[in-house]
């Protein structure tokens, strides 16, 4: 994994129209804008090159414009990589010139997720970690994420950008699981494909998210299962309990299955008899009761049962 940790500069310069200019990041600034009309931004290589001469390219193409500052023109999402160079072609700087379109259904470089969600998170127990997802629109080639942070009462979290550029794993440090907690956490995240822009933020409670890992079920004998909480799950249980949904499927269905002839129940117990003849699958969930928030995912046992035929 890749740590990244970025500050936004907050000045925000106002253009012409219904336009604005936000600095991110160090070389990195955003046009938001309100509809697909040109905007004309200014670029500035550096104090420090006051005097020489220069010359600019926009993705790596010459353009016309020359000297320290420049005004370059944005025609609707086309935003670019703008470099500046001395006469001998040295680089000197560069600005990548992001468009952010503010009043646009999102949806162009993420998709929903199962939950109807952009950006899915979960905590696998309450030790202060969580992991937070999103999935890429397929026909997005030229994504990138850009900016990412969370902060709970304006404290920064470690977070960490997974290898796939698909996730955050992050930990709060400062998390007790043992009292309240007192305010949430607050989620950002900006990503683009090309120089399109997209902001992404969630806010949310470790409570509301704490989604266990899957039961491990043992048969202990015909018809008769167990299990216990996930390893991963937080200890002791009696402080951190857990409550389970017990479903009994007809064979060859899954787990989803709701159709006739499905038993169903929501227990405190690890053990379960199922008193059915032919052959089921034995389906478990957990979840924690002091939130009903987020089930886990379910576990399975399929059950096999022979008829058995007299001879005449």
């Amino acid at each position: 994994m890749n740590k990244i940790v970025f500050f936004i500069l907050q000045a925000v310069l106002q253009l012409a129209g219904s336009t604005s200019l936000r600095f991110l990041k160090p070389n990195v600034e955003v046009l938001e804008v309100s509809d697909l009309s040109s905007s004309e931004v200014s670029l500035h290589c550096g104090e420090q090159y006051e005097g020489e001469q220069i010359h600019w390219e926009r993705n790596g193409e010459s353009i016309s414009e020359t000297g320290n500052r420049i005004t370059v023109t944005i025609d609707g999402l086309r935003g670019g990589n703008f470099t500046c160079h001395r006469a001998n072609g040295d680089l000197l700087s560069y600005t990548l010139l992001l468009v952010h379109p503010v009043k646009f259904s999102k949806g162009g470089v993420l998709i929903k997720s199962s939950d109807g969600e952009f950006v899915s998170c979960t905590a696998r127990n309450y030790n202060g970690q969580f992991h937070c997802s999103w999935k890429w629109h397929q026909e997005r080639t030229k994504r990138a994420v850009v900016y990412f942070t969370a902060l709970r009462n304006s404290s920064l979290i470690n977070c960490t950008l997974d290898s796939d550029i698909s996730g955050l794993t992050c930990i709060d440090k400062e998390y007790c699981p043992y009292s309240e907690e007192p305010r949430s956490i607050n989620l950002t995240l900006f990503v683009r494909n090309l120089y399109r822009l997209e902001e992404h933020q969630r806010t949310f409670f470790i409570r509301d998210i704490a989604k266990p890992d899957k039961v491990s079920i043992t048969m202990i004998e015909d018809d008769v299962f167990e299990w216990r909480p996930p390893q991963t799950w937080s200890f002791p249980c009696s402080f951190f309990p857990l409550s389970y949904e017990v479903k009994v499927v007809p064979n060859n269905h899954d787990c989803d299955f709701t159709g006739n002839r499905v038993e169903k129940m929501e227990t405190n117990e690890t053990h379960y008899k199922v008193n059915i003849k032919k052959s089921y699958t034995f389906c478990v969930r957990a979840q924690d009761p002091l939130t009903n928030r987020v089930w886990s995912d379910r576990s399975h046992h399929h059950k096999k049962k022979h008829r058995h035929t007299s001879e005449q």
